[in-house]
């Protein structure tokens, strides 16, 4: 599985991070966002409900859930 590497800064702070995509059960379009020392800051999906990229953080990283459309352009890029 590959590791699509990011970084960016939000909030006044910098992340180092990969993109991995999630393999099972036939899906396709959920990405794992994972920074420099393998915590795990959320899940990337496509919603067919809101037919928009969601991005689902946990509590301590809920300001990341406004970067979907970024982390779905950083994914876009690297299969292009």
């Amino acid at each position: 599985m590959e590791n699509i590497p990011t970084n960016f800064d939000h909030c006044g702070k910098q992340y180092i991070c990969h993109v991995s995509k999630v393999s099972g059960a036939g899906d396709t379009s959920t990405f794992h966002l994972i920074d420099e020392k393998n915590f795990y800051l959320g899940r990337l999906r496509w919603s067919s409900f809101e037919k928009k990229l969601v991005f689902d953080a946990p509590h301590k990283t809920k300001e990341l859930e406004q970067l979907a459309d970024y982390f779905g352009d950083v994914v876009t890029a690297w299969y292009e």
